[in-house]
């Protein structure tokens, strides 16, 4: 999980100020406390009426973009920074703030361009280095990500999420050790790191150190007990220690603290699945595919489910399905041939069994052997 920075309200104070009539003034300073107390709406309401006593105030325009920006609406943050910009093209925190809301709308390169401009209005904006880092990364580019990284924590040495994102960077790269230095110092910066923690028990688990993954897990989850994330993450680590019981506790409160989450009925389902629960892990897939149409896994374990039920026209549906929404995995291949042979459909079944040991799974060697010689 990488970490982006965003300006909060009181860097306003390092923009140019418009010359603007007193009632706009007071609207943005309405604007600006009602931000900072939690009311987004009535923050967008007066920010707006500051913009039309004074369409010349490029801070208004900032401050509305910012604050759309947290109430999700991209598309109108982007355009109220753009019109920012147009009036003040001198503010490397409307460039790095617009590259952030480029970078959340899908297009790293464009965030790439802002940041560029930011850093070179500003060649000391550590956080300008630190975003820009985490949308090269985004584009694979993790040498040129590290570097970044590297020069954000050189001005800002205190800056904990620099070292998390270079240590996702070096995770990505291969190097381990590194990347849990990193999370290590971005912990020893920040105790109350949520991230840091998340991050460092992903390695631990990776490692097979699931006692101390789940030190961590629980540790995110003492620090902010609404994280739903760290539940479900804490869970899986509980099934791969066989505590299937405490996983399907922590799992069922992902659950309560987000109703919708495809992930945490995903993970209810497979624990039931691993304890031999089969009806009731293909209920839980179910939810799974409610929340999320597409989610091609899930199509994959109900299939799965299905076929220890020996409901094979079932199951062959839901490989089927699995297949259309992710072609390159060679699981639901393998799943579709031994439903396909069981029902008496050989030759179809041999085709995809031939698919998936050609896709690199070995298991459907075995069908091969058996079936299609």
């Amino acid at each position: 999980m990488k970490h982006k920075t965003v300006l909060v309200f009181l860097a306003l104070i390092f923009i140019p100020l418009a010359a603007r009539a007193d009632k706009a003034e007071d609207f943005m300073e309405a604007g600006i406390t009602k931000a900072e107390s939690g009311n987004l709406e009535g923050a967008v309401a007066d920010f707006t009426k500051a913009i039309e006593l004074d369409p010349d105030s490029a801070e208004a325009y900032y401050s509305r973009a910012l604050t759309r920006g947290k109430l999700g609406d991209l598309q109108g943050a982007l355009a109220d920074f753009n019109v920012s910009i147009e009036l003040n093209s001198e503010s490397a925190f409307a460039f790095n703030n617009r590259g952030n809301i480029k970078d959340d709308l899908g297009d790293p390169t464009g965030a790439i361009e802002d940041y560029d401009e930011a850093i070179n209005l500003d060649p000391a904006f550590a956080m300008a280095y630190n975003n820009r880092g985490i949308a090269k990364s985004k584009l694979g580019d993790k040498k040129s990500a590290i570097t970044d990284y590297n020069k954000a924590i050189e001005l800002d040495p205190k800056m904990e999420m620099a070292y998390n994102n270079r240590g996702n960077a070096k995770l990505e790269s291969g190097d381990t050790k590194g990347a849990l230095e990193d999370f290590n110092k971005a912990i020893e910066l920040n105790p109350k790191f949520i991230t840091g923690y998340f991050n460092r028990a992903n390695i631990k688990e990776q490692t097979g150190d699931y006692e101390g993954a789940l030190a961590d897990y629980t540790k995110a989850i003492e620090i902010n007990p609404k994280y739903a994330d760290s539940f479900i993450n804490r869970g899986y680590a509980k099934t791969n220690m066989k505590d299937y019981e405490g996983a399907l506790e922590d799992f069922n409160k992902a659950i309560k603290l987000q109703p919708k989450s495809a992930i945490a009925y995903y993970n209810v389902g497979l624990t039931y699945y691993k304890m031999g629960k089969y009806r009731e892990a293909i209920a839980n897939y179910d939810k799974a595919i409610e929340w999320d149409p597409r989610f091609a896994q899930a199509y994959d374990s109900r299939g799965t489910s299905k076929a220890l039920l020996e409901d094979y026209k079932g199951a062959l549906s839901d490989f089927t399905r699995a297949i259309d929404l992710d072609p390159q995995n060679p699981r639901p291949y393998y799943g579709s041939a031994l439903a396909r042979i069981i029902l008496g459909n050989t030759e179809s079944g041999c085709k995809d069994a031939k698919k998936s040991f050609d896709m690199g799974y070995s298991r459907a060697e075995e069908l091969l052997t058996k079936y299609c010689q």
